[in-house]
């Protein structure tokens, strides 16, 4: 089953916790919705009941227990069927889907993408773009320099762009639902029809890949919580005037649910580039809440 989104104005989904808008330079959000944002969605069309308790993750495992009927293992490292799936993004009429790069930014051409991460001397002509969004900047002056201006709140908003996602659960038809934490709306579609994970050895991330590390300044990734599935990291397209370069890049990522900022975990974001262990074939999600969908793979065959 697929779940198409298109949004009606615009919208916020912040990624970091933020305690208001004393904080300076800090906000930072997607365009594109997280697990967490389409589970919301998903639960209101289906009149589920949220839990009262929200403290940890635990309204998370009550409203994906009510969905599937199943526990909700936050440190599976990996899932065959994810609850959510995606997004790919379509623009306008295009029949052919971008794919997420970081939280702004869009693949065009995911194999040419994934080959210019292995062999970097390949043309990049035609691999990424800047999403076509309005974006909405408050501002506030540093009162120490009248001229520093620090960026603290930002909102995304396109008629261009449709964002589908495959669930694995039955849900009800619906036209409009609130998207995100701030009273926004998009008007959403339900199709019946199946999904293809597509097969292949490496893949890029669709959503970020949550995980834990311990405390040692270095390790292998073997002993990292939530990467147990990933054999190798070429890591996302850096872009350095006329240069660029795949770098191995790691954010901190906020979850967000029922308008309640969570702790923040270490993720690789979407557009990373990474091979999968032969072990893990199967799995189309990776990582810490995998099973949720977080680290949404899409495979590439080379």
């Amino acid at each position: 089953m697929k779940l198409i989104l298109k949004p009606l104005e615009e919208y916020r989904i912040g990624l970091r916790q933020s305690n208001g808008i004393v904080i300076e330079n800090v906000d930072v959000v997607s365009a594109f919705p997280s697990p967490t944002t389409v589970l919301g969605i998903i639960g209101k069309l289906n009149n589920a009941i949220p839990s009262n308790n929200s403290s940890e993750i635990e309204d998370l495992i009550h409203a994906y227990k009510s969905l599937t009927s199943n526990e909700l293992n936050p440190y599976s490292h990996k899932s065959n069927n994810p609850l959510i799936w995606g997004p790919m993004i379509y623009k306008g009429n295009d029949t052919s889907p971008y794919y997420p790069l970081l939280f702004s930014k869009l693949i065009l051409n995911i194999e040419k993408y994934v080959k210019l991460a292995i062999n970097p001397n390949i043309s990049r002509e035609d691999v990424v773009e800047e999403l076509h969004v309005q974006t909405r900047r408050m501002n506030q002056i540093n009162r120490s320099n009248r001229y520093t201006i620090h960026s603290f709140y930002q909102k995304f908003f396109s008629h261009e762009y449709t964002l589908e996602y495959c669930v694995n659960t039955n849900v009800k038809s619906g036209r409009i639902v609130e998207l995100g934490g701030e009273n926004r709306y998009g008007e959403v579609e339900i199709r019946d029809s199946e999904c293809d994970y597509r097969e292949g050895n490496y893949a890029v991330l669709l959503q970020p890949l949550l995980f834990e590390t311990s405390k040692d300044y270095f390790t292998k990734i073997d002993n990292v919580k939530g990467l147990e599935c990933v054999e190798e990291i070429y890591g996302i397209l850096v872009e350095k005037g006329n240069r660029i370069d795949f770098k191995v890049k790691v954010i901190y990522y906020a979850l967000g649910y029922g308008k309640v900022r969570r702790p923040m975990l270490q993720a690789l974001p979407p557009g990373t580039v990474i091979k999968v262990k032969n072990e893990c074939k199967e799995a189309n999600t990776l990582g810490i809440l995998s099973e949720l969908g977080f680290g949404a793979i899409y495979k590439v065959k080379l």
